[in-house]
This record gives C-alpha cells, structure tokens and sequence, in this order.
C-alpha cells in the first residue's frame, strides 16, 4: 500500500520498504521508507529513519504524512534528483 505526498505541484508515491529490525549480522537498521514520483518514476528515494531505542512495547515509530513531506524535501536540498537515473538515492535521517 502506498500514500502520496505532494511537493511543489509534483505528486510522490512512498511505502515502507523495511521494518525495523535487528540481525546478529547486520546490526540495527530502522524504518526505510521507499519514495518515487507518481509520474514517470526513475531514481528511487530511500529514507532511513534511526533504530528506535529499545523498549518492552517495540512498535514502529509513527510517520505522518506531513514529516514525509518534508523529509523528501531535505533529500532533495542534499543530492536526491527523482528525474535522474541510477541507484536508489539513500538518505538517513538523524532523528
């Protein structure tokens, strides 16, 4: 399932690419969530939320569409370009 964010007139697609979780291998890695532009889409946005601190209740940190928002727009300020080609663009968020 996926939700739509509109920025400056352009309509952008975002899902949750990966839950947060913990591996032995890997280590922590927090929410990912997936964004590309509803229209011709090319170079995949990925956002990386920080692994919550532990607690006993661990549920996904909560998202709303309004921090969406503006998280893509910091991506785009540091790099991400949604009409260029290539590999995904990854953005980690420092909370």
């Amino acid at each position: 399932m996926s939700d739509i964010a509109v920025i400056d007139g352009v309509a952008y697609r975002w899902h949750i690419h990966r839950e947060p979780q913990w591996s032995t291998n890997d280590g922590a890695k927090g929410l990912c969530i997936a964004v590309e532009p509803q229209e011709n889409p090319q170079k995949i946005l990925l956002m990386e939320y920080p692994f919550p601190p532990p607690n006993r209740h661990q549920q996904r940190p909560k998202v709303s569409k309004s921090d969406v928002a503006a998280r893509i727009k910091e991506a785009m300020a540091v790099g991400w370009d949604p009409e260029s080609r290539g590999k995904p663009f990854t953005y980690i968020i420092e909370k």
